[in-house]
């Protein structure tokens, strides 16, 4: 079991208590990362994004939602649904994407494939995580 701070606790709970939804991991900065169960999400936005609209209102940050899965591939094309190729050896995965959505995957800095790779640090097999 994952161990959370205070602050981040009351984010989780409220978010839960918002979405009806349980939220299996929680990454913190200037926005809110939440990993829901595996067929959740839809429910954890709601319909047309009003879920995410209120939490986002009621927890003053923008939220982003990903989808938790048992199989690894899976997993990565839930966070990367841009990838058209995962390729999984031992404990690293090299996904492949296209040109024009190489940016947007990768994010400024880095900051949507550093949250990615934490992602999958603590909730899989996968240290490492390379774009192709």
């Amino acid at each position: 079991m994952r161990e959370f701070d205070t602050d981040t606790l009351r984010l989780i709970t409220a978010f839960e208590n918002i979405t009806g939804t349980e939220v299996r991991d929680c990454i913190r900065n200037d926005s809110l990362f939440f990993l829901v169960n595996q067929g959740k999400v839809a429910r954890a936005i709601g319909k047309k994004g009003q879920m995410i609209k209120t939490a986002e209102k009621m927890l003053g940050k923008s939220i982003k939602v990903f989808e938790w899965a048992d199989k690894p591939e899976a997993f990565i094309k839930n966070m990367i649904p841009q990838a058209q190729k995962v390729e999984i050896n031992k404990n690293g995965a090299t996904v492949s994407i296209s040109n024009k959505d190489r940016g947007s995957v990768i994010g400024k800095g880095g900051s949507n494939i550093k949250i990615i790779r934490e992602f999958l640090g603590r909730n899989s097999e996968i240290r490492s995580l390379k774009i192709a």
